[in-house]
């Protein structure tokens, strides 16, 4: 390997990361985004498992196996010399075939870090609907309609908003909100099912934390005592800023959560095992 590149997977070939460009991906495509910790993907079955799911709902056959493409993630970690990244894997149909190309890269994504995490952040409300929310494929990007539309600065995020003006999740994670020590957040048949979402959901079960299923109105996110995104490249991570305007503090609901969760991440990884 030469000194200074970077490389992703394609079949199981390396390749430099330049001729990635290149490549045509269609918007079919889909794909899976995964955290690396000291080269151990976060929760790796579950991702897997929404992974091939989705594959599944478009028609697609996924024959390789999750030993397999662990192999090829924990490959790139070592060839690039990244143990803490982000890996995106990407089922490709061939068109007019049964078959399909494997593609394993480094991917930016959305990332907090720990500062925003614990400080927490602020996000931006954009008219955006996705149509398929349960599946992820390359198609379902809306960077260029939020880049459009976005209006400040300092935004990390966005928040989807439905032609019924009902907040729905964050264009790259799950959105929660928190009033009297209740959470809320929209029903599962309305966002991606996001793996971080799952856990936070049974630790609010564990701690006996009421949870309503229903939608948020833009206007009824500012009575809200807190917000918080969840996803794989963002944890737990407190919101403070909606638009303009702020909550006064991050609330003690949240913070209990994203402990736990964060103490959830540390236990997977100790006990991962790669096979």
């Amino acid at each position: 390997m030469e000194e200074g590149k970077i490389y992703y997977s394609y079949n199981g070939n390396l390749e430099d990361e330049e001729t990635l460009e290149k490549r045509a991906i269609p918007k079919n495509a889909v794909y899976e985004v995964m955290k690396m910790v000291q080269a151990k993907p976060l929760f790796f079955e579950d991702h897997m498992e929404r992974f091939v799911n989705s594959t599944k709902k478009l028609g697609y056959t996924m024959t390789l196996s999750n030993e397999e493409v662990l192999t090829e993630m924990i490959l790139l970690t070592r060839v690039n010399l990244n143990k803490n990244t982000n890996v995106q894997i990407v089922y490709i149909p061939v068109e007019n075939s049964d078959g399909f190309d494997f593609m394993v890269s480094f991917t930016d994504g959305l990332s907090a870090t720990d500062e925003q995490k614990n400080q927490g952040v602020g996000v931006e409300t954009v008219i955006i609907e996705r149509h398929n929310p349960a599946i992820k494929t390359v198609g379902s990007s809306y960077k260029g309609q939020i880049k459009a539309q976005s209006k400040y600065e300092d935004t990390f995020e966005i928040l989807l908003v439905n032609k019924e003006g009902y907040i729905t999740e964050g264009s790259r994670s799950n959105v929660f909100f928190v009033k009297n020590k209740k959470v809320i957040t929209t029903p599962a048949q309305n966002v991606l099912l996001g793996v971080t979402r799952k856990y936070i959901l049974e630790l609010c079960e564990k701690n006996q934390i009421e949870v309503e299923y229903r939608d948020i109105s833009e206007e009824e996110v500012y009575e809200m005592d807190g917000a918080f995104l969840t996803g794989t490249t963002v944890d737990v991570t407190p919101i403070i800023k909606v638009n303009n305007r702020s909550f006064k503090e991050i609330d003690k609901t949240i913070i209990t959560l994203k402990n736990q969760y964060e103490e959830l991440m540390r236990e997977y990884l100790e006990n991962f095992e790669a096979n």
